[in-house]
């Protein structure tokens, strides 16, 4: 059945159940923080997470990549996977998820950002403007006012600058490094972001059940990782990167069912600015790429 989809159809496909499968983990990661530390949470699922990744590389024949793969960009890269998760499970622990879940979708207007300063992308006012709008959606969410001011919530935001600092990175790493490869050594550096979290944290045992909740956890983050991957591998980005914004349905959905979190009024207008300005930056970056393809072609 898969086979007989176009690129767009598959890759839509793989990043809505990417996104379905990151909220299952985070209300499962969600549900063990109200009983453990952070950073026991974060080395443990991360643990986890490398071994299963790691297993996988192996088993497609991936030894020899996983020695030698290794490179300034691809360790730059895995440093920015273990912030952002540490970031964002630090500003979990804290934050209703769909609250977390709305500061995140800055990340792809962070890229648009980052894009002109590093590959110094030409982005005009239109987009400028859409960004503008989008960061405006981030401040409503955040609230950067003395009585509603949360922490947590620049953290998340902080998380989403590392992620989008990881995507600028991934456009540096080749294709002859195998996806698996990149994502063990992502798990592995997020795996050693938790360390850090022991200075200030008393570590216990976990329980039986609460382990193979963890377990479960690691399970669908390893399956985002690759959905993620697969999403977006051959397709039109303008078509497929707005199925993105699916996690903050997702999301809300789970906080609701799980924690019972209402999003307030302030949050739902944030969301729709944020996802609004993303998807019209998407749009008008496919309007460019058409207009240079249309000067590209010599006239006949």
């Amino acid at each position: 059945m898969l086979s007989s989809l176009s690129n767009n159809q598959r890759g839509i496909l793989a990043i809505c159940g990417c996104m379905a499968s990151y909220t299952v983990n985070d209300v499962l990661v969600k549900q063990i923080l109200f009983t453990y530390p952070i950073g026991e949470v974060i080395f443990v699922r991360g643990v986890m997470c490398a071994l299963l990744i790691g297993a996988t590389a192996l088993a497609f024949g991936h030894a020899q990549q996983l020695r030698t793969a290794m490179s300034r960009v691809l360790a730059w890269r895995s440093l920015c996977d273990g912030l952002s998760t540490a970031g964002f499970i630090a500003a979990l622990a804290h934050m209703q998820l769909a609250n977390i879940a709305a500061v995140l979708q800055i990340a792809p207007l962070l890229i648009t950002a980052l894009s002109v300063m590093i590959y110094r992308e030409v982005v005009g006012w239109r987009r400028w403007v859409a960004i503008s709008v989008g960061f405006f959606g981030a401040l409503l969410v955040i609230k950067p006012i003395p009585s509603e001011f949360n922490i947590w919530a620049l953290v998340g935001a902080a998380s989403a600058l590392a992620a989008a600092v990881r995507e600028i990175q991934t456009r540096q790493i080749g294709r002859a490094v195998p996806v698996l490869v990149v994502a063990f050594w992502g798990a592995a550096a997020i795996t050693l972001c938790g360390l850090p979290f022991a200075l200030t944290e008393d570590w216990r045992m976990f329980a039986g059940g609460d382990l193979l909740q963890l377990f479960v956890a690691a399970v669908f983050v390893g399956i985002a990782i690759y959905l993620l991957a697969l999403g977006f591998r051959d397709v039109d980005l303008s078509v497929v990167a707005p199925f993105r914004y699916t996690y903050l349905l997702t999301s809300a959905l789970g906080g609701f069912l799980m924690f019972r979190e209402v999003p307030d009024i302030w949050i739902v207008a944030g969301a729709i600015l944020i996802v609004g300005s993303g998807i019209y930056t998407l749009h008008r970056e496919s309007v460019r790429k058409r207009e240079l393809t249309a000067k590209a072609v010599p006239a006949a």
